[in-house]
């Protein structure tokens, strides 16, 4: 069995739910979230691990 590993970036505009997105797909409230534009100011990382993989998403301030 071998295991694997990735980088997933959200990235897109402002205020459009990246954080919500990162939150939802690792399954806690890591990011955090509110209809204020420019939140998220800082890159979050979030590390989903598995039995056989991990996945690492990098949420983004809006560009």
């Amino acid at each position: 069995m071998s295991f694997q590993s990735g980088f997933i970036a959200v990235i897109g505009r402002p205020n459009v739910g990246k954080s919500t997105l990162v939150n939802e797909l690792i399954g806690q409230k890591l990011s955090i979230t509110s209809h204020r534009p420019q939140t998220t100011r800082h890159r979050i990382h979030a590390i989903d691990t598995r039995d056989n993989y991990q996945m690492v998403f990098v949420d983004t301030p809006g560009i």
